[in-house]
């Protein structure tokens, strides 16, 4: 054992103690991560904005429902929300001689990325990702990479006994989940598409067909602010039945691995890496003949990960999609791409060239043409 002088603890010694904060960090993140959950289930966000003010515990525990008898165990929720950056506390002043200090709670600007109801909030994501049954193949990830059988083809499969498509179609609640989620930072990158390439993106398009673009969240913003084009969202029936347009965007239920309406140009937002290399392929020929029938030669837009695209990728980002490339694996057959896997994918589909403008964030616009 190294020795401890004037009770300073050796390098070694050092080294052991950062190295086991580190595990422990990392072994219990996933309570932030259900904390937040339970933050979005309560409505705790959403009481916080309603209120106008801070909040103190018992008109949070009020306000939310919450028994007499488990406030104390809602500062403690409150405790950890405020460690990540979800709320805000601070001393709460005294009304009178006789009532005690106390905390008060109020919004952060990263607490409003999860209000219900707000354009671009983010909290069906969070709900849909942190489901039981998205993160119980998770569980499955060493069982599945030791298996030398082909099938099942993912752990998710492995877990449930079919795949995430399949168990969606049949499950109603997963089903409004995922589109939910899909759906919810719709509007806010429609917003940086055209920050990030201006009205050009659209110049000259009379059509544009979103495929697998579920309840419109991205089509139903690009459709109001572009409103010369005509927008139509392609997806399965079980995900459209119901669904009302407008006067420029319309609902056509079909199969994307079947055929894709011709138009002028095609958007992909986070569908291909739910797919395998094959499939992605498949799916691209379909656009491209969806945008060169007619004499035409449109475009398709995708919008995903890429990873290491830029040299100052901040360690953030690429954390971001290094763990969406986990839960790719863990999910679908799919996986997130580097440049020259997109590069491989459109070149076999029969493209010819690719534009990739970074968006905010995690995730890029690529442009491709025939």
């Amino acid at each position: 054992m190294d020795s401890v002088d004037n009770g300073v603890m050796s390098e070694r010694e050092s080294e052991i103690v950062q190295a086991h904060a580190h595990v422990w960090t990392h072994a219990l993140n996933s309570i932030y991560s259900m904390s937040l959950k339970c933050a979005i289930e309560l409505g705790i966000p959403d009481a916080l904005h309603h209120h106008g003010h801070p909040m103190t515990l018992p008109e949070l525990g009020t306000a939310l429902s919450v028994p007499v008898s488990k406030v104390a165990f809602l500062r403690r929720l409150m405790a950890a929300l405020a460690q990540i950056g979800f709320v805000s506390q601070r001393k709460s002043a005294a009304k009178n001689d006789q009532e005690q200090l106390g905390l008060a709670y109020s919004l952060t600007p990263i607490s409003r990325a999860i209000l219900r109801g707000e354009p671009g909030g983010l909290s069906p994501l969070v709900s849909f990702i942190l489901d039981p049954i998205i993160q119980g193949p998770l569980h499955c990830l060493g069982e599945w990479l030791k298996s030398e059988s082909p099938s099942p083809r993912t752990p998710f499969l492995m877990k449930h006994g079919k795949s995430l498509w399949e168990y969606a179609a049949q499950d109603e609640g997963l089903n409004q989940s995922f589109n939910e989620a899909m759906a919810s930072d719709g509007p806010v990158i429609a917003r940086l598409m055209v920050e990030k390439r201006g009205q050009q993106l659209f110049r000259g398009l009379r059509t544009v067909v979103d495929v697998g673009g579920g309840t419109g969240g991205l089509a139903r913003e690009a459709a109001g602010a572009f409103p010369q084009v005509e927008w139509t969202v392609l997806d399965l029936p079980h995900v459209v039945a119901g669904l009302e347009g407008t006067r420029n965007l319309k609902f056509v239920s079909g199969d994307m691995f079947k055929a894709v309406p011709p138009a002028d140009a095609v958007l992909l937002k986070w569908i291909l890496h739910d797919w395998s290399d094959n499939e992605s392929v498949k799916i691209l020929k379909l656009c491209k003949e969806a945008v060169t029938s007619n004499g035409k030669k449109g475009k398709v837009m995708v919008i995903e990960v890429v990873i290491g695209h830029e040299s100052e990728e901040d360690e953030a980002s690429m954390g971001i999609k290094l763990c969406f490339d986990m839960l790719m694996m863990s999910t679908v057959p799919g996986k997130e791409r580097n440049e020259e896997e997109w590069a491989k994918l459109f070149q076999e589909a029969g493209f010819t060239e690719y534009r990739i403008t970074p968006l905010e964030g995690f995730r890029s616009l690529i442009e491709v043409y025939p």
